[in-house]
């Protein structure tokens, strides 16, 4: 845990976890077992993300411990739906999704050359951004029915085809593609889906950039 680079495939077991849900997700949740199936992969994709930032202890523990009471509720939630066990399941993996994202970034946007791993950790931290903004309107929308409308569709009552919805709603609003198609309709919804795309903007500028001047900086040293 003390080396930046004892694992350089550390964030690569993490993004290939979290590609597998991205795809498996819409073929599997239809079938009986499809939940289970998927609640499994977001078991590993939490448990990658905690063996990613195994490098620093504090955030290991806390990430470990966070990890463990979040797949402890979402088997719980799939065992006995529940509305408050529904935003206490929820609420809890934006709070570790965040804190897995701020530790990833923390070593991405370090010092140091820029690695495969630190590509890798920075696609990751992209990626799970757009998951914790599932899981907040998700919350929202069980604090709050009706936060959201489909133009196409209503949004699913069944909890996983809802995020699955609502997850296709945060990767486009993270890109500011806006379709168009699921629109948020109160003021806490539509706050969410405003820091969003703000914030899917500045990743990539602060993120190029910053790689871009590591680069050009530890590019110099081996070149002298």
């Amino acid at each position: 845990m003390n080396g930046a680079d004892d694992n350089p495939r550390r964030h690569l077991w993490l993004l290939i976890s979290l590609v597998c849900i991205f795809i498996i997700s819409p073929f599997v949740a239809p079938y009986y077992y499809g939940p289970s199936v998927l609640n499994v992969i977001a078991a590993i994709v939490l448990l990658s993300a905690t063996y990613a930032v195994s490098r620093r202890r504090s955030f290991f523990i806390f990430g470990l411990s966070l990890t463990i009471f979040s797949v402890g509720t979402t088997f719980w939630l799939a065992a006995a739906p529940n509305h408050w066990l529904v935003v206490i399941s929820h609420g809890s993996l934006v709070i570790v999704i965040l804190l897995f994202v701020t530790a990833i970034l923390s070593y991405v946007l370090g010092s140091g050359k820029v690695t495969l791993d630190r590509i890798y950790g920075a696609i990751c931290a992209y990626l799970l951004l757009g998951y914790a903004w599932t899981f907040a309107y998700s919350v929202i929308e069980e604090l709050q029915p009706g936060s959201f409308a489909s133009s196409g569709s209503p949004i699913p009552d069944d909890l996983v085809g809802r995020v699955m919805q609502l997850r296709y709603f945060s990767f486009v609003t993270l890109a500011t593609v806006g379709y168009g198609d699921i629109v948020p309709h109160t003021p806490a919804a539509r706050t969410m889906a405003l820091l969003e795309a703000m914030l899917g903007q500045f990743y990539l500028v602060a993120l190029v950039g910053r790689l871009v001047g590591l680069h050009i900086v530890h590019g110099g040293e081996r070149r002298d």
